[in-house]
């Protein structure tokens, strides 16, 4: 028997290509579940209420269907609230999170080696196995300069790879992840610089001066498949800090290695783990831009904290 399921479809996802496919997705689905329903996000954020609706109505799993941007959406969802927006308190630690790979990036699915081909993209999602994952919580400036919270299961990153998602974002998505960021990768380096910020690892300095790239890893990929984190681990309890310090001639020539998880042994990175890593730009006037599974979500300065096994992930 399956779980009593809600399914959260991002429409627009894949460049709409989500809800173009809907047809086809919901007879995948019906083929795995036995008992679920579906909801249709109507723009951003939207994800975050419905599944918060869908905890309140006692479903035992949720499903995203969509890109990680989704996924993020829907973990946050799963947080208690107060005044000041989502606090570390996760509303029901039992609740069973389920991905179907269908959106721009992807990654998070991508680590778990969910297959991207429809007609097996559900197929992990019968029976009741699960496994644990570390859930992620940040603290952050949104476009406004004011401080919120977000939840998020995958990669939070700021600088370069902010940017990127901002042009990302604002163009098509229609020839897929991995051009879509690689376009979006050229557009930003034109223009980019790198920004000097302060990164703290559990209370402790662990880098000061200018940063092309930082990520604060609970997945390895992000970016349509580059491997930033190649040591990462869903369920340790750690977060894997990697920070890209320049992007010189070396780096262009190495692109490769992006993908393949070699960058990590690139003279230009620095590399922990910890369990609350604090960033700040170093001039508290500059804008440096974060990116949080997938999505331009504003700004520093943050602070990224881990919840150990948060959530169960349908295997």
């Amino acid at each position: 028997m399956s779980f009593h399921t809600c399914v959260i479809v991002n429409p627009a996802s894949g460049g709409g290509a989500t809800g173009r496919r809907w047809p086809e997705i919901r007879a995948t689905l019906d083929r795995q579940l036995e008992r679920w329903d579906s909801e249709f996000t109507l723009g951003p954020q939207d994800a975050t209420r419905i599944a918060r609706e869908a905890v309140a109505a006692g479903y035992e799993m949720i499903v995203g269907v969509g890109g990680d941007g989704t996924m993020g959406e829907i973990v946050t969802g799963l947080f208690e609230t107060d005044s000041e927006g989502v606090t570390e308190r996760l509303k029901r630690p039992d609740m069973v999170l389920g991905v179907v790979r269908y959106g721009t990036g992807g990654d998070f699915a991508r680590f778990l080696g969910l297959p991207s081909r429809l007609d097996r993209a559900a197929d992990h999602l019968s029976g009741r196995a699960t496994r644990p994952a570390d859930v992620g919580l940040v603290r952050h400036l949104n476009d406004r300069g004011e401080e919120v919270r977000s939840g998020f299961l995958n990669i939070a990153s700021f600088g370069l790879s902010g940017v990127v998602d901002d042009k990302v974002n604002h163009t098509t998505k229609l020839l897929g992840g991995r051009v879509s960021f690689l376009v979006g990768l050229t557009r930003a380096l034109v223009a980019f610089r790198p920004q000097a910020v302060r990164v703290s690892v559990n209370t402790q300095l662990f880098y000061e001066g200018p940063l092309v790239t930082g990520a604060i890893a609970n997945g390895q990929y992000f970016g349509g498949g580059m491997k930033i984190a190649r040591d990462a681990k869903i369920d340790d309890g750690l977060f894997d800090v990697v920070l890209q310090l320049r992007s010189g001639v070396k780096e262009v020539v190495s692109i490769r290695d992006v993908y393949t998880g070699s960058m990590a042994d690139w003279a230009s990175v620095m590399t922990t783990q910890g369990t609350v890593v604090e960033a700040s730009p170093v001039d508290p006037e500059a804008r440096v831009l974060l990116d949080i599974d997938g999505e331009q979500s504003g700004m520093l300065p943050a602070r990224f904290t881990i919840i150990p096994q948060g959530v169960r992930l349908k295997v």
